[in-house]
């Protein structure tokens, strides 16, 4: 036999696996990917008791992010004052140490859910 048909059908041999390696992790990760969640999270005022329920709610959203169940792909805070958008996702310890305040924000809410309609919304109102 020919060394050199050998090598070559060796080659063809390796690279053909990987190539199908390669392909399997690229199906396998598209069709079990993760869902992408947007947080919208209201600030406005609320007591420290109806907060620690959003944070533990959060803290919940938290650990399925960590396990892989979800990815949180951005967090919006929002109140009647303004909002702002991170992200990165914070801990649940810097989660509830964020303070609480203005107004609820009806208008804001709604714009924001017909913007994201995905998204989760964690909030102290009913």
């Amino acid at each position: 036999m020919n060394p050199n048909h050998l090598n070559r059908t060796l080659l063809r041999t390796v690279g053909a696996g990987w190539a199908a390696f390669a392909i399997a992790a690229f199906a396998i990760r598209t069709v079990f990917a993760a869902p992408n969640v947007t947080l919208l999270v209201d600030r406005s005022y609320c007591e420290p008791a109806q907060w620690q329920v959003v944070t533990e709610q959060y803290t919940d959203l938290y650990q399925q992010h960590q396990r892989g169940s979800i990815t949180i792909s951005a967090t919006i805070f929002f109140s009647d004052l303004g909002e702002e958008s991170s992200d990165q996702v914070l801990a649940p310890e810097a989660f509830q140490d964020l303070t609480t305040y203005g107004r609820p924000s009806p208008d804001r809410q709604a714009a924001l859910e017909a913007a994201h309609p995905q998204a989760r919304l964690l909030s102290c109102a009913p």
